[in-house]
């Protein structure tokens, strides 16, 4: 599976269930914020509510928000009811357009997260239907043929290719009934005509390799890892089956599956193994391999266990441990890089709870040592760093800390509609509420 499929499945899925069945907390409703939400925890001051730089109204249209998504100077949400794209200025927060898709069950379909490239949107209908918008206005330009179905995937876009993963009707009864769906059917289509170009069947779509025109797939089945010309579909190089996956400028990372507790670096352009390292030893026997992220500036991989608290730093090119750690479990596996500190937090519902409630931490990104440790209560995201502060979703509220020392600086109402975490760009953080889309200044 993908780094996004295991942190799903790992921590941030239970995380990201707890922001969904969380209430929305009013500004002055409540000061403190309290671990578990219980009587017998500790309560945590709530730092001051941040006035938004602006809103977004959607008219009750916000409830139905899947996901933000940012690009080139927008933000683009997708809604489930009625199934539409809205595209918004991301400097002033006015419409720019709302444009409406069609496909799937009326009132049962959903609308997966966007791709912007080249100057236009697209978009997938869980009837798979795959829509492309013009970036400018909002026209649509094109519209497949029915694909399959299931929850959609974000389209990727690779050159003159437009890549979705679908799932495919493949039998049907005679009386016309019961029709099978197979999951991980990779159709590539021409971005300037929606016409199908090539289609594969088995597949999980893990990533894009923009630089090399390819995909990175994990056949189902446990046959393997292959790299796909995004253009025709074809294999290029393959792997054996990983577990979990993350991508540097010039390396792809992994962790294999089984017993071994291994993280190998795989070069992009040849599917050649550079090095191997051993890695945080698994939560249980046949259990997925720890979380890869990369840092933002290629130089570090961190793996972590979030089950176990284990984290390792390696550099990235050579595959040399350059520290281990083991902190407080459970923790949500995605470390957040920032400078000179990694930030993780920990959500109580994932893993075997060790202790009460949740916390957010910062270790030296040089040797892994703390630097410091925040019990506020459960973070239901991973943490998201950007210009000195660490955000982090506590239910329908996001927080801002100190990145130096962890103290609380602000919090708005509001989740990250981004998904794992907090959504931050042009020095703004991007939240949903009740209300429509909300802008803040970090």
């Amino acid at each position: 599976m993908n780094s996004g499929e295991r942190a799903r499945r790992g921590g941030r899925d239970v995380a990201r269930r707890i922001v969904l069945g969380a209430g929305a907390v009013g500004a002055g409703a409540v000061v403190a914020w309290r671990i578990h939400g219980g009587s017998d925890g500790p309560a945590v001051p709530a730092p001051p509510e941040r006035r938004r730089a602006w809103t977004y109204a959607m008219d009750g249209a916000a409830a139905g928000v899947s996901r933000l998504s940012f690009a080139g100077g927008s933000l683009y949400a997708t809604v489930g009811g009625p199934l539409s794209v809205h595209a918004v200025s991301a400097r002033s927060g006015r419409g720019r357009w709302v444009a409406e898709m069609s496909g799937g069950t009326p009132g049962e379909a959903e609308l997966g997260p966007v791709t912007v490239a080249g100057g236009s949107v697209y978009a997938v209908v869980e009837g798979g239907h795959v829509h492309a918008l013009a970036d400018a206005d909002g026209v649509r330009r094109w519209v497949s043929e029915p694909l399959g179905g299931g929850p959609p995937a974000a389209p990727v876009a690779v050159g003159p290719t437009v890549c979705v993963l679908m799932r495919t009707l493949t039998s049907a009864d005679e009386a016309g009934g019961t029709r099978t769906l197979t999951d991980g059917v990779l159709c590539g289509l021409d971005a300037g005509s929606g016409r199908v170009k090539w289609r594969t069947g088995g597949h999980r779509l893990l990533l894009a390799d923009r630089s090399r025109g390819q995909l990175i797939a994990q056949a189902r089945g446990g046959d393997g890892l292959s790299a796909l010309d995004a253009g025709s579909g074809e294999r290029r190089w393959a792997l054996p089956e990983q577990d979990t996956v993350a991508a540097g400028p010039e390396l792809l990372y992994a962790t294999g599956t089984g017993t071994a507790d291994e993280v190998s670096a795989y070069d992009l352009s040849t599917g050649r193994r550079r090095w191997t390292s051993a890695a945080p030893p698994k939560d249980y026997p046949g259990a997925p391999g720890a979380y890869l992220t990369v840092s933002a500036d290629g130089r570090t991989v961190h793996a972590c266990d979030g089950g176990t608290g284990a984290v390792y730093a390696y550099d990235a090119m050579t595959g040399d441990r350059r520290w281990r750690i083991t902190v407080a479990p459970p923790v949500v596996p995605a470390a957040a890089a920032a400078g000179s500190a990694v930030f993780l937090t920990s959500a109580s519902g994932f893993g075997a709870s060790h202790e009460p409630g949740g916390y957010l931490t910062a270790r030296s990104a040089a040797d892994g040592g703390r630097l410091w440790r925040t019990d506020s209560g459960d973070c239901t995201s991973a943490a998201a760093a950007a210009r000195g502060t660490v955000l982090v979703a506590h239910g329908a509220q996001t927080w801002a800390y100190d990145a130096g020392t962890g103290a609380a600086r602000w919090r708005v109402t509001g989740e990250p509609g981004a998904g794992d975490a907090p959504l931050t760009a042009d020095g703004r953080l991007y939240v949903v509420t009740d209300a429509g889309i909300g802008a803040v200044a970090v």
